[in-house]
């Protein structure tokens, strides 16, 4: 016969037990619930129904909506962030008549700069293929600060700033720090963050 202290352990080793099985279950059961959500978000998007934040259909977070179709498209959603680079491998390139800032310039943008450039973030971005699609661009100035500002939202956000395609004064081109914000042109041979954008 077992003596009582055994059996009283023996009865809380399985009581413990009994109670780390259902932290896990419950732990599990939410990790499902959650990514049966997200997949019913990326379904939504996928058929033209996207919120902020969203899983894009080139595999990155949807980060603006126009409210209704542009010329360009209607959202534009960010890919992870790729390792720095200058934005153009010739120096005080001077293509400012070309490039603007406004939102659903960065594919123009990022073409001038790419045509322009043996190498860069621009030539980066255009050959970058995440999600198995080849149309991703350098953001333009405000396509940028409309990521810094859902950043949050967007998650992946370095602590230092990423270039746009919008060039500024000869020589320098538009860069977006993301602590604390800050936007103004900077010196083309700098080494900054890139982060495709694409529109749909």
């Amino acid at each position: 016969m077992l003596s009582k202290p055994l059996v009283a352990g023996i009865l809380v080793v399985v009581v413990l037990a009994l109670i780390a099985g259902g932290i896990s279950l419950s732990v599990n059961r939410g990790n499902q619930v959650a990514a049966d959500a997200l997949a019913v978000r990326a379904a939504a998007c996928a058929a033209g129904d996207c919120q902020i934040g969203d899983p894009g259909p080139g595999g990155g977070i949807v980060f603006y909506d126009a409210g209704s179709n542009q010329p360009w498209g209607r959202y534009l959603e960010a890919a992870p962030e790729l390792p720095e680079e200058v934005w153009c491998d010739v120096w005080s390139l001077d293509v400012v008549s070309g490039t603007t800032e406004e939102i659903g310039a960065g594919a123009a943008n990022t073409k001038l700069i790419a045509a322009a450039c043996g190498s860069g973030a621009a030539n980066t971005v255009s050959d970058y293929e995440g999600g198995g699609k080849a149309d991703w661009f350098l953001p333009s100035a405000d396509e940028l600060n409309a990521l810094y500002e859902q950043q949050a939202k967007v998650g992946g956000v370095g602590a230092g700033g990423y270039w746009s395609s919008s060039q500024g004064p000869s020589g320098e081109a538009s860069y977006q720090g993301f602590t604390p914000g800050f936007q103004h042109g900077y010196y083309e041979g700098a080494a900054y963050g890139v982060r495709p954008v694409r529109a749909f």
